[in-house]
């Protein structure tokens, strides 16, 4: 999983990086004086195989990699004639789609002279069995039963993803009883869940429930699919967003030119290894060669991942640092610039400064409810969102890295006698003017972040790690994209 330099971020095969620190045993998880009111974990996928293929036949580097039996059998919708047994819902599709649909001089067919209703289509499930195909060799040819497409989800991503809802359930349901035992209602992402709230916690029947947005709604990773695609005539990084066309307002723009004077600086750092891996890459690495810096790197520890041998020239932990330090820049040096951070993180900054300020506006959660959310999202959100903040470590995140942003509420001070207690109920309820305080944790370690640096912006002896709510939400309010903003630099207006 890690290689020699990536002591900062300690993982083992099946589990999330840290893994320990997530629900200590030793308790003294909460700080001192504070509840836990709500809890936010983007948590990037587990191990996958990697995006393309590259290196084949370089060690043990395979074709195809075969990691991913668990993900061969599922079920999919469809509509269905087939009669509804006993046992099944007896209620037709058509009692819940406009009959309109369905075309008047289909429902009836004519069998030896007479008319016959046609069946109702009805909800069904078509059990499926899924392979890859291989077209590579001419005639197309089905894969093995643990083929992987680029980039899946490995079974070995699947069992890390599932150890950190384990974890997130002895620390959540076991240790601070702030979550229940069981479930009634679920939306996240499904390995999580089933750590957190495996079958035997769950009502029978129930189903996890997923809101899918429209792609160009996006923002848990910077969506850089803006429709204003117009070819533009290159700028210099520094110049502003704001009041200028469309075609000067994009973030893949930014995104692009930050690429390419990433390349100009630092493609010459990787010159020196051309001696070492020409013969295994073929041409000299850079970030913008091909195959492209950033493509050996993500096959290199998707092989690490998995136990795959390597070219020990890839295998050199110097080697790895020089490759992993010009790919970060390749990708992350754009958040040097306000206007890509905006563009970047700024709506999902927006969004959740809005949801914890709601849980902030209702402490008796009248109406907001929301306790714990989980985001299934990439290494890019993981990176982008400490980028933002100002707390990234310039390392790329391992697989199943997570970022915990943790509400906290002052605790009230305990009564002096039971009986005063019972004359001043009102006064022992939390309120909205009760004081709030943010903490973010990375792989588990908790984070300063600049804003909550100076003296009054963070909760006192906690050494800047705990924010107070007014700092952090200062932070997000210097990143926070409205949606007109962000339609207005995409050309959507």
């Amino acid at each position: 999983m890690s290689y020699e330099g990536q002591a900062h971020h300690p993982h083992t095969a099946g589990h999330p990086p840290n893994a320990h620190l997530i629900a200590p045993s030793l308790g003294g998880y909460l700080p001192p004086g504070l509840h836990l009111v709500q809890a936010h974990w983007f948590v990037r996928h587990g191990e996958r195989a990697p995006v393309r293929q590259r290196l084949v036949g370089k060690a043990d580097i395979p074709a195809v990699f075969q990691f991913c039996s668990v993900a061969r059998d599922f079920a999919t919708a469809v509509l269905s004639f087939a009669p509804t047994s006993p046992s099944e819902s007896s209620s037709a599709l058509a009692t819940a789609t406009s009959p309109s649909l369905f075309s008047p001089t289909m429902r009836h067919v004519t069998t030896h002279g007479s008319a016959q209703p046609n069946p109702q289509p009805r909800r069904g499930r078509l059990e499926v069995k899924r392979f890859t195909e291989d077209v590579g060799g001419g005639r197309p040819s089905r894969g093995g039963m643990a083929d992987c497409y680029w980039g899946e989800l490995t079974d070995l991503g699947r069992l890390s993803t599932l150890s950190l809802g384990f974890h997130l359930r002895r620390l959540y349901i076991d240790q601070l009883s702030f979550l229940p035992p069981t479930l009634d209602s679920i939306s996240a992402s499904e390995q999580v869940i089933e750590g957190l709230w495996g079958r035997e916690q769950r009502e029978a029947g129930l189903q996890v429930g997923y809101q899918v947005r429209n792609w160009m709604d996006e923002n848990l990773y910077p969506n850089t699919h803006c429709r204003c695609l117009a070819p533009s005539p290159p700028r210099p990084l520094t110049f502003s967003l704001m009041n200028r066309p469309c075609w000067d307002r994009r973030l893949r723009e930014l995104d692009t030119a930050s690429i390419k004077e990433a390349a100009r600086l630092y493609n010459p750092t990787l010159a020196p290894l051309d001696a070492v891996l020409a013969q295994i890459v073929g041409d000299p690495l850079r970030i913008d060669s091909s195959p492209r810096a950033n493509g050996i790197l993500d096959t290199v520890l998707a092989c690490h991942a998995h136990g795959v041998k390597v070219p020990p020239e890839l295998d050199d932990p110097t080697t790895l640092r020089t490759l992993e330090n010009a790919v970060v820049h390749e990708w992350f040096d754009a958040y040097k610039l306000p206007e890509f951070k905006k563009l970047a993180m700024g709506r999902l900054f927006r969004e959740l400064g809005a949801t914890m300020e709601a849980k902030i506006g209702d402490p008796e959660e009248r109406t907001e409810k929301l306790r714990l959310a989980v985001y299934s999202c990439h290494d890019t959100s993981v990176a982008g969102i400490l980028n933002a903040l100002g707390v990234f470590d310039r390392r790329w995140p391992p697989f199943t890295s997570h970022v915990a942003i943790e509400l906290f509420r002052s605790a009230p001070p305990p009564p002096s006698s039971s009986s005063l207690a019972s004359f001043l109920p009102a006064l022992l309820r939390p309120s909205r003017t009760t004081p709030h305080f943010v903490r973010l944790r990375f792989n588990g370690l908790s984070l300063r972040l600049p804003a909550c640096a100076a003296p009054g912006k963070h909760l006192e002896g906690s050494e800047g790690e705990v924010c107070t709510w007014e700092a952090f939400k200062s932070a997000l309010a210097a990143v926070e994209c409205s949606e007109g903003e962000w339609k207005r630099a995409c050309g959507e207006e």
